[in-house]
This record gives C-alpha cells, structure tokens and sequence, in this order.
C-alpha cells in the first residue's frame, strides 16, 4: 500500500509531485520501463481531469503505484511530507504534471537546456534546403551546434514545408536571431499563463493568446 494511504487528496500528491520531479533522476532509474509507463498514464490523467473527483481518483493512483514499486522508505516520501507541512503557498500543479510527464516521457532527464530542447523533432538546416525549404526566413529558430552546424526545430513549419506565421511573430518577439536557444526553451517549456507548453497549443490555442503569453516574457 502507498504510505500516504488510499484516503490521500490530490493536494497532499502534489507535494509528491514536486519530490519527484527535484529527484527524477534517481526515481527514474527505481520505476524501470514498466512503471514509467504507466506514471505516465496516470499523470495525463491527472492533467486531463474534468472534476476534482477524478483528479483525486488518479492522484490515489499515484501513490499507490509509487508505493508498490519504490521502498516503502524511499526518501521520497520523506520529502513530499516534509514539503507538505512546510510549505505556505503551493506552486501550480498543472505546470507541475507537465515538466513531470515530459521528464517521464524522455526517460531519464537530459542533462542540460541545450539537450533538453534537442529531444524534440528537428532537422538540419542543409536538410530543408535540400527538400526547397528555407529556414533563413528571418524569425525562424536556428539552433547552432559546436561542430558549426544547425539543427532547425520542425514544429516551426506547416505541412508543406513554409514556416507558421504565428511561430513567426513569436520568435521575432523572443528576439530568436539574438538567442535561439532561450526561443527554443520558451517553446518547449512549461507555460505560466498557458499551463501547457506552448509547442503543444499551436494550431489548438488562438494565434493571439500564444503572442500574448510571449510578449509576457518579454515586457516582464
């Protein structure tokens, strides 16, 4: 059985949460391929929940699936309860399900910002040329390697190969021909006002919405 038992509540999972996300490198190792999988499950259902009903139901999935496959002693747990009677103000648990779905989905988590935006589908530059395409467009992201090369992130393009307006407008704003790789991060991180990483809402959340979540950053 979990040790925080079957009557915990979503709240109490979120302090859990944040334990395994500042030791998912250990954990991730303890779960194996067959528990992260099904982390993953449970996660998503969380973040998908409607009611707060079925988030405490797959909350308590949560712990119990911890409880069965890590020591009972596992520090943790000592973390998330230590975490649970100390903290005043808790962070927002939906960002929380997201960096924790994206460390569970990539295995084991990447050791830096530059490895951890290169998990995400890209093509090199000399590539989409090759195919007709351009991505010297001004305002697409162009990642330089330090073997000279550029890896350009696919998400910026539509199916025919010509670069997304709205990808456009941000990237111009998050001044992307200075600082691709802090562009790229703003794309493939959690979002405050978006509550999802913004790669994700493209083509799902209104073009204005994501400008907007983006001027945010820049005018502090």
């Amino acid at each position: 059985m979990s040790p925080y038992g079957f009557g915990v509540v979503a709240v109490a999972v979120q302090h859990l949460i944040y334990a395994l996300i500042e030791d998912w490198d250990r954990i991730n190792d303890l779960l194996g391929e067959n528990g992260r999988a099904r982390l993953h499950s449970l996660v998503d259902r969380m973040r998908g929940a409607v009611t707060p009903v079925e988030r405490a139901a797959a909350a308590h999935e949560v712990t119990k699936l911890l409880g069965d496959l890590l020591p009972h002693d596992d520090r943790v747990f000592a973390d998330a309860g230590v975490r649970y009677a100390s903290t005043a103000q808790l962070a927002d648990l939906d960002l929380a399900l997201v960096r924790l779905s994206d460390d569970v989905r990539l295995g084991g988590r990447p050791r830096g910002a530059k490895e951890r935006i290169l998990t995400n589908d890209w093509e090199s530059a000399a590539d989409l040329r090759e195919r007709g395409h351009n991505p010297d467009v001004l305002g697409v992201i162009k990642l330089h390697r330090d073997d000279g090369s550029a890896s350009v992130p696919t998400f910026q393009f539509d199916a025919t190969g010509e670069p997304l307006d709205v990808v456009l407008r941000i990237n111009l704003l998050l001044h992307a021909h200075r600082d691709p790789w802090g562009a790229a991060d703003w794309w493939f991180s959690a979002n405050v006002w978006l509550r999802e990483r913004p790669v994700t809402l493209i083509g799902r959340a209104p073009d204005d919405e994501l400008v907007a979540a983006a001027a945010a950053v820049v005018e502090g």
